[in-house]
């Protein structure tokens, strides 16, 4: 194991120690003696590494009609019905 992976799985440890701590992050790190920035970096690493895993949130389809509203960063609000393809489209436009 090379130096990077050995870094990485040790502060993905840290980061599980965490999670099991009951602490805020900040609190984590001054008892620790961590440095803030270093943990979030790490963090947002972590998270990362668990969407590339491949685990999706399965979308159930509606079984009944409804609306969704999309509104845009530029305030621009659109109500649609409840459609993959449609959302998608929508999404991928702005």
């Amino acid at each position: 194991m090379n130096n990077l992976e050995e870094k990485r799985s040790a502060m993905l440890s840290i980061i599980e120690d965490w999670r099991t701590s009951g602490k805020s992050k900040k609190e984590y790190c001054k008892a620790k003696g961590m440095n803030v920035a270093t943990f979030y970096y790490w963090f947002s690493r972590s998270n990362e590494s668990a969407l590339a895993t491949g685990n999706f949130i399965p979308i159930e389809k509606a079984s009944r009609r409804s609306e969704i509203e999309v509104i845009y960063p530029n305030g621009v609000r659109l109500k649609v019905e409840n459609e993959l393809g449609l959302l998608s489209q929508l999404i991928h436009l702005y």
